[in-house]
């Protein structure tokens, strides 16, 4: 009976190279998204994250796009309509 022995070295997969994603130097005075999945879970912390991010980051507006259904995705459309309006979003797990 013949033993192989096998390279434990995985091939790495490497996504392909885009450009990169525009940064922001500062989150104060810029437009923050905020979209919430409505987890029973988060119930309570989730009105207080947002109004820590407020106070902390002092956005120029504050866009809220709440899912009507803790288990879907959000709809493409609104997430497209959102991302239209915000310099940068906080999500919330699952949303």
């Amino acid at each position: 009976m013949a033993l192989r022995v096998l390279d434990p070295i995985a091939e790495i997969f490497k996504p392909a190279v885009g450009k990169p994603l525009r940064g922001i130097q500062s989150l104060e005075g810029k437009k923050v998204g905020l979209l919430w999945g409505r987890h029973a879970g988060s119930m309570k912390f989730w009105p207080v994250f947002e109004e820590v991010v407020v106070a902390k980051f002092k956005p120029s507006e504050a866009v809220r796009l709440y899912k009507k259904s803790t288990w879907n995705p959000a709809p493409l459309p609104d997430v497209e309509e959102l991302a239209t309006k915000i310099d940068y979003a906080l999500i919330g797990v699952g949303a």
